[in-house]
């Protein structure tokens, strides 16, 4: 075989500084593990396959001949100029579940003992939150992902409806699942449940106000501080000196009995619940004009110690839950850029190009929070 042929034929592509966390060793593995690796040498590997499509997510607004253009231009004189049809034809052959197994390899928290922001009073601080991606309107994914209803009749994009478990000292995804929208924020909520553990505190959005989900949530051994929604009757059995309370929340379908067993003097040991601390926050804003406006929210948290855990301090905390939505910002306008769509025109393309995203999300999180560690400062100083 010509020497030049060879080194066409096992390019292993480029992703500049990013080739140190996917390296090719991590891409043959998954190639391998999934039995997605080529059967005979070929001009496109399921390697370089792997890194065209992590490219895709670097060059969004290139075709796919500017795409392999960008990613080859050091090894132009070797790389050849395959054509798009056969570089549409290599995404297929390599499929989905080499980049669903990348991805899972690289998610996870990013942070070390040293990484300054990362924990609370000794609890890694976790968001997650859900958003949607637009896929190109075509009748397969449209069949699949659908359009959802909009002020004026339905959304010109079907979209994937995406939920995150986010680190907020980071914003590294400590995993992710996404699929079209049946089942809504809270179904996604609990395929996350798994990758909580004991030492995390998650902070929610009032979009997760379950009672059920809350108890779930408390199951896995992670702490949890969500807001919740005014209008639920929460009342305190234990008012406690930071002005919060202890309360109890029953489960699904047991309010009545429960308001019952309240209006008794107490909950008997048998009752089946969770036993949380409520929080109610007065929010006073001072507008742009000079007017001052208030609001009220509610907090619910499993951390009952109100000495180790002043309610003044995680009131003040709850606002790192938005971290998860700069993620989101991120994942969407800075790096696939502000108003595009995802370019596939299938559903199995669109579920590849989401993990792509994903892995190179990731593995930029992972480059910065090694930087931040190294230079003694915090990830939310770094930025790409």
């Amino acid at each position: 075989m010509p020497a030049a042929f060879g080194r066409r034929a096992f390019a292993a592509g480029q992703l500049g500084e990013l080739t140190q966390i996917i390296t090719p060793e991590l891409v043959d593995d998954v190639l391998a593990v999934t039995r997605r690796g080529q059967r005979r040498v070929r001009k496109l590997p399921s390697r370089v396959v792997v890194y065209f499509v992590l490219a895709m997510t670097l060059f969004p607004g290139c075709g796919y001949a500017g795409v392999w253009a960008s990613m080859t231009a050091g090894v132009r004189r070797w790389a050849g100029e395959p054509s798009a049809a056969a570089l549409r034809a290599a995404r297929r052959r390599v499929g989905v579940e080499p980049f669903a197994l990348l991805f899972a390899r690289l998610r996870g928290p990013v942070t070390t003992a040293v990484t300054a922001g990362a924990f609370w009073q000794g609890l890694r601080l976790v968001a997650w939150d859900a958003t949607t991606v637009e896929a190109a309107d075509t009748a397969n994914n449209v069949a699949v992902f659908t359009r959802h209803r909009a002020s004026h009749g339905t959304a010109g994009y079907p979209q994937v409806h995406l939920s995150a478990l986010v680190e907020c000292g980071t914003r590294a995804l400590i995993d992710v699942v996404f699929g079209p929208r049946a089942g809504g924020e809270v179904g996604q909520a609990r395929r996350l449940l798994p990758s909580l553990t004991p030492g995390m505190l998650l902070l929610a959005d009032r979009g997760y106000d379950s009672y059920a989900l809350m108890r779930e949530v408390a199951d896995t051994g992670a702490h949890l501080l969500f807001r919740s929604r005014t209008r639920h009757w929460v009342p305190v059995l234990q008012a406690l000196p930071d002005g919060s309370g202890i309360c109890f929340l029953p489960l699904p379908g047991h309010s009545t009995r429960y308001r019952q067993w309240a209006r008794r003097g107490g909950i008997p040991p048998q009752a089946h619940g969770l036993l949380a601390r409520v929080i109610e926050v007065t929010v006073t804003t001072d507008t742009a004009g000079g007017d001052t406006r208030t609001s009220s929210m509610r907090l619910l948290t499993t951390l009952l110690d109100a000495h180790r855990y002043p309610a003044a301090d995680l009131a003040r905390l709850y606002h790192q839950r938005w971290e998860a939505e700069t993620a989101f910002f991120a994942l969407k306008a800075t790096l696939r850029g502000p108003d595009q769509v995802l370019r596939s025109h299938d559903p199995a393309g669109v579920n590849q190009e989401i993990y792509a995203y994903l892995i190179t999300y990731q593995a930029l999180r992972l480059t910065m929070g090694q930087a931040a560690d190294t230079a003694r400062t915090d990830p939310d100083r770094l930025s790409f």
